[in-house]
């Protein structure tokens, strides 16, 4: 009974506890619940102004971007202005520069003529002053001016006359003692270059005008011209040296073994088909002596290889044969004569002309070590001797070697004529 009484008060405080945490509960949930909603209001207001302030930061943003671009703008300008400030002013240093150059070139130029330039003003004034003068001299040298002045004939004799100036560039001199066209003498000095226009020079100072007239055109009055007179061939032989008179002799031997040569081929080859005509006739009438009697009044080969085809006639074609080959191996000696020695000639000469030039750049280079390169007229010496050669050897060479070329050939063919000669004798009169 007891226990029955004691589970009842167990159940009993167990019942009133549960109430208690039930109501406890509801009371915590109602505050969770309200503390969401509060939780809810609040994230809801901190979204609101967040986005508030995400708007603010993006138009801000904008704001500095425009900023940023005029900026950048404004940069750019700034920048342009800069390089064309700069080029602004290389373009002035650079017209500075040129016009400095420009006025210091016409100072010189003007400065040849007896002109100069105020170098009191302005430069603007300067350059205008320059292209008014540098006018008058261009009118000036249109034009043909008479003055007096003195020159020298072409046997240095100084003489005084009248000088006709053809603007800047040619000048004539007339005086009793001499006229012709003048040349820089150097100095400023002119002298008579060719006497022979002394009536062209006269025509000039009566202002006569022909239609063709010599004329001698210069630059420079201050440096002297030498007439130069054309190299003869014996000039060129004696700066050709040793070598080069060895050269045109061989040529002048191999000139005179090609003369010999075309004579002795002339009389090798003359006639050899008329003397075979008129002996096939005589032959044919069955005169033989007749035959050798044509033949004996001609020296030429084809009368003697003709003559010992015929004396041979009678015996063996293989044995006519024989003999006419071997009267044509004795003319050949002949016929073939002074040939291989024109070769030889043509084939040496270049060599010389070779060796030629190897001296004479020897000379060069021991003129070079003794004296240095300061005057080239020391090295025209070996350097002549150098070129001269070679050129001999070269024109020695080439005309032998086609002309030797051409005789051997002309050689072959006479040879060819006479072996043709010979066996139509013995095909046509042999049985």
């Amino acid at each position: 009974m007891r226990i029955f009484i004691l589970l009842l008060c167990l159940l009993a405080s167990a019942l009133v506890q549960a109430g208690e945490l039930e109501q406890a509960y509801q009371k915590e949930f109602a505050y969770l619940v309200a503390e969401k909603k509060a939780l809810a209001q609040r994230l809801t207001t901190l979204r609101q102004s967040q986005k508030h302030q995400l708007d603010q930061v993006a138009l801000d943003i904008d704001a500095l971007q425009k900023v940023f671009l005029e900026k950048q703008n404004q940069t750019d300008r700034l920048n342009r202005q800069v390089v064309e400030a700069s080029r602004g002013v290389d373009y002035a240093e650079n017209d500075d520069l040129l016009l400095d150059t420009t006025l210091s070139q016409a100072q010189e130029s003007l400065g040849k003529l007896d002109k100069k330039l105020d170098e009191s003003v302005a430069q603007d004034r300067r350059l205008a002053s320059a292209f008014a003068q540098a006018t008058d001299v261009i009118v000036l040298d249109g034009q043909v001016l008479s003055t007096q002045g003195r020159y020298f004939l072409a046997d240095g004799e100084a003489v005084d006359g009248q000088v006709i100036n053809v603007g800047r560039v040619a000048k004539y001199g007339v005086s009793p003692q001499g006229s012709g066209i003048l040349a820089p003498a150097g100095n400023g000095q002119f002298s008579i270059w060719d006497s022979s226009t002394r009536a062209i020079a006269e025509q000039l100072a009566e202002h006569l005008y022909p239609q063709v007239i010599s004329i001698f055109l210069f630059d420079n009055v201050e440096k002297g011209i030498e007439k130069k007179d054309e190299k003869s061939f014996a000039d060129e032989v004696n700066a050709g040296g040793l070598v080069g008179e060895v050269i045109i002799v061989l040529g002048l031997v191999g000139l005179l073994l090609v003369s010999l040569r075309i004579v002795m081929l002339m009389r090798a080859g003359s006639n050899i088909h008329k003397i075979a005509r008129k002996v096939n006739e005589k032959i044919a009438s069955g005169d033989i002596d007749a035959a050798l009697h044509v033949c004996s009044q001609n020296v030429s080969a084809a009368s003697k290889v003709i003559a010992a085809t015929l004396r041979n006639l009678k015996r063996d074609r293989d044995h006519i044969e024989d003999i006419i080959s071997e009267s044509i191996l004795h003319e050949s000696s002949y016929i073939d004569r002074f040939g291989a020695a024109i070769l030889v000639i043509a084939a040496i000469s270049p060599l010389l002309g070779l060796l030629g030039t190897v001296t004479g750049m020897i000379s060069t280079f021991d003129i070079i070590t003794e004296f240095g390169t300061g005057d080239p007229k020391m090295l025209s010496s070996g350097i002549s001797e150098a070129l001269l050669t070679t050129k001999f050897g070269l024109v020695v060479a080439i005309p032998l070697l086609l002309i030797g070329n051409l005789l051997s050939s002309w050689a072959r063919q006479i040879k060819n004529d006479l072996e043709q000669a010979a066996l139509h004798m013995i095909n046509t009169h042999k049985k």
